[in-house]
């Protein structure tokens, strides 16, 4: 039987009751509106949030504790949904049945542990700084997601979906312990707080640890990103040019074709039988991968693939021939049904999966089941996928293109 507790500072724990699963699975989501005065900052905190604890100053003791506590998995996390970022904090461990010891008690104190009392001292903000420049040089290194990350950054300049949820590194240098300290007061005296427990939990818990300071209810998620109709270029030194773009949507999780969005995202360009690979990559050989992903709290899509520098127009006229594919052709939907409808079902075969769909109602302040959504991606019909194309924009064009080719 799932359950909800309502602590005396206002957090809620959702206590998710499902037996078949050998592990116990605990999260505690902080959500803060996304800004960029704070953006880096959290970033900063998560790292040192699941690196080192006042109890545990040194990686090798908490390691040590996590083998005591038979190979418990943690992860600290910062991401951005539309209006708010979140750090999310987790922690996997094996169900204290197959143990002699009230191992679930453990695991609420490590999590207290590692959100009330990081190690946040100089040290360990340098480390952190040191750790998120070098993903900031990974993604630099990485063409394709250089590009995804530039795209975004122009497409939404001067809105919150211009923000990057690695932080801007310009800012890095500034950032003192001080202000890391500040914020992680915010995230115990303000910010709203969640916790997710998922498994075969029979007993009862008590997060009284967690009581201290509030939690202040969450606003509208949703973001309304601008998608102004636009081409950019930048050259850099490769061998590969990317191509970003980036569509405006009215569609909500609240619309009413909704799922019939998500449908036509597949269809056009998630599946090996999507639009974009067979017309594109298979029919004309023009790219090294396409595809389309969907950001639902920013209100945008979008299409991105890699192609060589010569076949970036052509590659761009094709992308637009997709649409009028979907626009004037009969649409085969079935593969796109059958992979939304299964990608459904296997979030009920994960246990974090389970806790961030929960979440995710929480965020949309809705109370749809996997089987609820499922059903209605059953439903969708090829007028339905069609109408999407009247709740889309023209879109915004990156294309990153590199200097090392052929025609240069």
């Amino acid at each position: 039987m799932n359950e909800e507790l309502l602590l005396k500072n206002d957090i809620k724990v959702y206590q998710i009751n499902e037996e078949k699963f050998h592990e116990v699975y605990l999260s505690l989501k902080i959500v803060f509106k996304l800004e960029s005065k704070t953006n880096t900052i959290a970033n900063l905190l998560t790292r040192m949030m699941g690196d080192r604890l006042i109890e545990n100053p040194t990686k090798t003791s908490l390691a040590q504790r996590h083998d005591m506590l038979y190979g418990a998995k943690t992860s600290a996390l910062t991401y951005t949904l539309g209006t708010y970022q979140v750090i999310d904090l987790g922690i996997k461990m094996i169900h204290e049945r197959f143990t002699n010891e009230l191992l679930l008690d453990k695991q609420i104190k490590l999590l207290e542990d590692m959100y009330l009392y990081p190690l946040l001292t100089e040290q360990t903000l340098e480390e952190a700084k040191k750790n998120l420049r070098i993903s900031h040089m990974h993604i630099k290194e990485n063409a394709s997601q250089n590009a995804l990350v530039k795209g975004f950054k122009h497409a939404g300049e001067g809105q919150l979906f211009g923000l990057s949820a690695f932080g801007d590194l310009g800012d890095l240098d500034s950032v003192s312990l001080k202000d890391v300290q500040k914020l992680h007061t915010r995230c115990i005296q303000e910010f709203n707080k969640q916790i997710y427990l998922v498994g075969g939990v029979d007993r009862a818990c008590n997060f009284d640890a967690f009581t201290v300071g509030h939690s202040m209810p969450i606003n509208e998620s949703l973001l309304k990103t601008e998608i102004t109709e636009t081409y950019l270029e930048e050259r850099y030194k490769g061998t590969q040019s990317e191509l970003v773009c980036v569509y405006e949507t009215s569609i909500t999780p609240y619309d009413d074709l909704y799922y019939a969005y998500l449908v036509f995202i597949a269809y056009l360009g998630q599946l090996p039988t999507s639009l974009l690979f067979q017309n594109i990559r298979e029919k004309h050989s023009l790219c090294y991968s396409i595809y389309a992903s969907r950001q639902v709290y920013d209100g945008i899509f979008y299409i991105a693939t890699g192609v060589s520098d010569k076949n970036v127009e052509k590659t761009l006229s094709l992308i637009e021939d997709q649409f009028e594919i979907i626009r004037n052709e009969p649409l085969d939907l079935t593969a796109a049904i059958n992979y939304l409808d299964l990608s459904l079902e296997g979030n009920t075969e994960r246990i974090k999966s389970i806790a961030d769909h929960t979440f995710r109602n929480n965020m949309l302040q809705v109370d749809e089941s996997i089987e609820t959504m499922q059903e209605k991606i059953r439903t969708v019909t090829e007028s339905d996928v069609k109408a999407v194309l009247t709740k889309i924009t023209k879109p915004f064009v990156f294309a990153y293109r590199g200097e090392n080719n052929e025609n240069n």
